[in-house]
């Protein structure tokens, strides 16, 4: 037996293959009749963790698959799609190992070509098969409709855009596939989910597979507001502010652009991974543009037409001016380099604020302690922000009064037992 965990509810079983007392490695099969659909494709790091570090690397992705850190092929057989929620690795996984028969739907082919399949294809390791193999059957889910596999795409907000909860509206059962989601959205790109459950017609579901990460973390994360009043404070106090965001992370970026503006600051994206963000901004806000600069140290070519200018010569001699919109790897590759070639300035006075949105859980690209020990010496102050990319635990109640399911099935979390006996009070409380 290859699945963690097997319901049947009405005709409908579900198998969860990964993602059961562990955070990411989702990976869900719902099977009704002759109908079988996947939800998720994840790489559990937590069994990465514990056959590799260090000189010792997985041999490639065959390997992986046999000491269980990607889904079995079982979990693929005579399914009709695979349907990924959203471009974590924890979510997507290895869609080159996706077997050829199911169509892999994707929130956006356009967002995934410009991220995850440039920045992985070329890659030495095992990530090299993040993009999907280019004989695979490739789809794109569209929002608010039921599909032919009886499954509606519901967008969500998350650290990662776009995201997607899946609802499958079976003969017997509708079942609610969470993936992650936040409660509350950082900026008008996306709903609430009450919102958009509301907006699918569904008022109840039987069974909900639903994340929980933030159950087992022992420290706060601030809220929306708290988020945009923290920064603000920071944009009034410090010389420049530049803050670390996940390079997927739309929804943030909005937040932030849009809190530059207020500030009256100009935002400089100093990392190619947030280039293709600029063409998404052109969709939703193409007044605020001309407020956005690229580093041009970056060398790099944006589609859109949109100014460079010098880190080391305007930005870090005219401070109060701008605000620097970064991901670790690349800034301080900049730095480093500007530092060599003796143009880099102290930056004392000035902070980095690393927004840590996903759990430390999945997996990093750079080494914390080195990060911070480079930052430190050019004199830049750090400080850590939970922004979290999922609800927290306060919020859980509301889920449960929104989608109101019958059964639970905990997911992507190391507290699914306190999940269970909070849904079984709430439930409790509601019929009273």
């Amino acid at each position: 037996m290859s699945y963690q965990r097997e319901i049947i509810y009405g005709g409908v079983r579900v198998r969860v293959y990964g993602g059961i007392d562990e955070i990411g490695g989702n990976c869900v099969v719902i099977e009704e009749g002759e109908r079988k659909v996947v939800f998720d494709n994840g790489i559990r790091f937590s069994i990465i963790r514990k056959f590799y570090g260090g000189r010792i690397e997985p041999f490639g992705p065959f390997e992986l698959r046999s000491v269980g850190a990607i889904p079995p092929l079982d979990a693929f057989e005579e399914a009709s799609a695979v349907y990924v929620s959203h471009f974590h690795l924890d979510h997507v996984g290895l869609l080159s190992m996706v077997p050829l028969q199911p169509v892999i739907k994707v929130p956006s082919v356009s967002i995934l070509e410009k991220t995850l399949a440039r920045w992985y294809k070329a890659s030495s390791s095992w990530l090299a098969y993040v993009p999907p193999d280019f004989s695979s059957k490739i789809g794109e889910v569209e929002p608010w409709k039921e599909d032919e596999n009886k499954v509606v795409p519901v967008p969500v907000s998350h650290s990662c855009y776009p995201a997607y909860s899946f609802l499958y509206v079976g003969e017997s059962a509708t079942i609610f596939y969470s993936g992650d989601l936040r409660f509350e959205p950082l900026s008008f790109i996306r709903f609430r989910l009450s919102e958009a459950l509301e907006r699918v017609g569904v008022d109840r579901v039987d069974v909900a597979i639903l994340e929980g990460t933030n159950f087992s973390e022992d420290y706060a994360s601030v809220t929306a507001s708290t988020f945009r009043n923290y920064l603000s404070m920071l944009l009034k106090e410090y010389d420049l502010v530049s803050i670390s965001i996940d390079p997927l992370d739309l929804e943030t970026f909005i937040a932030i652009l849009d809190l530059s503006k207020i500030m009256e600051k100009n935002l400089v994206i100093g990392s190619s991974r947030l280039t293709w963000i600029i063409e998404e901004v052109g969709k939703l806000r193409p007044e605020v543009l001309d407020k956005i600069y690229f580093c041009d140290e970056l060398e790099i070519s944006p589609t859109l037409s949109i100014r460079s200018i010098s880190l080391s010569h305007e930005v870090i001699k005219n401070p109060d001016n701008f605000l620097l919109i970064v991901e670790p790897v690349e800034i301080l590759s900049l730095l480093r380099k500007l530092k060599m070639w003796g143009e880099l300035q102290s930056l004392a006075g000035s902070i980095v604020v690393l927004t840590d949105p996903e759990p430390r859980e999945t997996v990093k690209e750079v080494e914390e302690k080195v990060l911070k020990t480079w930052l430190k010496s050019f004199g830049m102050q750090i400080v850590r922000l939970r922004l979290s990319g999922h609800y927290l635990p306060h919020e859980f109640r509301s889920i449960i009064g929104t989608l109101k399911p019958k059964e639970l099935l905990p997911i992507h979390t190391e507290e699914a037992d306190l999940m269970r006996k909070l849904f079984r009070r709430f439930s409790r409380e509601s019929k009273e």
